[in-house]
């Protein structure tokens, strides 16, 4: 019963079917992120998967109304409540498939808020109620959507960092990780999360979002994800503070090459990076072919960042790059991902800009920061009804309360790129006719089939800065 579309709703729409007016044949709606978001814009993604988890084929079968029935009729109180015969319809007439199409605008692409990004419609006029039915199921839209906008936001800022504070942005695409596999409800949310942030980024240890990209998005494996050996407390810890010694040196053998990340505060942080990391292993660390990441997890971020800068400046040196700006030797590098938020990350690299140090130096890790610390609210999203077809006739159709913020759009709707002073953007057309030139929604779904699909690459490729 877990992917039972007959219950995959909210327990009121089981009874709308009765309230729309007798003559409705087909009812239209749109997802949006409205004005107030947190955001200026969306990077929308997930909906293919959505689709291809809960939409595509046969998704409605006799078993599966047969127990919607049961739950309904006891969770009302009353068997009058569920109308089978709509469900039943879907499967006599459809053979379990949905009448629905559904538009929407590429995946990847970046898009003001306010404006349109997907639509839904019934294809069968005794399906009327099935399209706002699905709003449920299609509003998770919002989860992945809003990771990818977060990472992305969180890309440029650390861009900007470094086209000021750089010789160049190679290092960009590896500069946020993410840690937040454990940080969030379930494994499904960190696939889809995971994998919105992986529209932006290549470093991860989210090893489900790599999956669902590969599933889904076709994703090419060469060029999805990575991640390097690192250690944890439970290693850290494993001969005790005065073992501790022992343990980098443990580290530091078994893996002669390549990047290394390092937890260092299971006691005292600069303690390790300056007498272990500096001084008993520093020969070792500097005639490594790698990198030796030292890790905080505690404390302030910012005054640990900086103090560790200094330490490691101290003891392995540091170069000044063409604007001026500090870099650490290349055998040694720091990053830091303890319940970091943007805000923090922007705090971060202000104060080592201040302190003349380039953003090269450091590498952000975001846990529940990335993949949990946000709900539908942080872009606004909002999944509404903007016409309606009775007995032939259409009905735009609105809502306007006293809070316009929360007024929804008229009519069927169009995306459409303009120029203005600032170079192109997108503008929503509404009130429109069923076919608009340049309209960016594309129709992905319809009558139960994927009818396009967007590969992994074509999505970070729209996402791209």
């Amino acid at each position: 019963m877990e992917k039972n579309i007959v219950t995959m709703t909210d327990s009121y729409k089981m009874t709308h079917h009765a309230m729309y007016q007798e003559d409705t044949e087909y009812v239209y709606s749109y997802f949006e992120a409205r004005n107030g978001a947190k955001f200026d814009y969306t990077t929308f993604f997930g909906l293919q998967y959505l689709i291809k988890e809960y939409l595509v084929g046969v998704v409605v079968t006799k078993e599966q109304v047969d127990f919607a029935e049961k739950l309904a009729n006891i969770h009302f109180g009353n068997d009058s409540i569920f109308n089978r015969e709509r469900w039943d319809y879907i499967i006599e007439e459809h053979g379990g498939k949905l009448p629905i199409r559904i538009k929407a605008v590429p995946e990847g692409l970046c898009v003001p808020i306010n404006n349109v990004l997907m639509t839904v419609e019934n294809t069968d006029p005794k399906c009327y109620w099935l399209t706002n039915h699905l709003e449920t199921m299609l509003s998770w839209t919002w989860y992945p959507t809003t990771v990818a906008t977060l990472s992305r936001n969180i890309k440029e800022m650390i861009a900007k960092f470094l086209q000021e504070t750089s010789n160049n942005l190679d290092g960009l695409p590896f500069k946020l990780h993410d840690f937040g596999f454990r940080g969030v409800s379930s494994n499904e949310s960190a696939r889809l999360g995971g994998a919105g942030h992986l529209v932006n980024f290549m470093g991860t240890d989210t090893v489900g979002a790599m999956e669902l990209a590969l599933m889904y998005y076709n994703a090419d494996i060469n060029s999805l994800a990575f991640s390097v050996p690192a250690s944890e407390h439970s290693v850290m810890t494993s001969l005790g503070e005065e073992g501790e010694p022992d343990v980098f040196k443990r580290i530091l053998n078994q893996y002669p090459t390549g990047i290394i990340s390092v937890v260092s505060d299971s006691y005292n942080i600069y303690r390790a990076v300056d007498k272990y990391v500096g001084r008993y292993f520093k020969d070792e660390i500097l005639a490594r072919d790698g990198v030796f990441v030292v890790r905080p997890d505690s404390g302030d971020p910012v005054e640990t960042v900086m103090k560790l800068l200094y330490i490691l400046k101290d003891r392995f040196g540091v170069d000044i790059n063409s604007k001026g700006y500090r870099i650490l030797n290349p055998k040694v590098r720091i990053i830091i991902g303890d319940g970091l938020r943007m805000e923090t990350i922007n705090t971060i690299l202000s104060q080592m800009k201040m302190e003349k140090w380039s953003a090269d130096n450091l590498v952000f890790g975001q846990g529940g920061g990335l993949l949990q610390a946000i709900d539908r609210d942080t872009m606004r999203f909002a999944f509404k009804s903007s016409m309606q077809i009775r007995s032939g006739v259409s009905h735009n159709i609105q809502k306007k309360p006293l809070d316009m913020s929360k007024a929804s759009k008229r009519g069927r709707l169009a995306l459409i790129k303009v120029e203005g002073s600032h170079g192109s953007t997108y503008k929503t057309l509404e009130e429109c006719r069923e076919d608009v030139e340049g309209d960016i929604l594309e129709t992905v779904f319809e009558n139960g089939e994927l009818v396009k699909e967007y590969s992994f690459n074509e999505i970070r490729k729209n996402a791209s800065i």
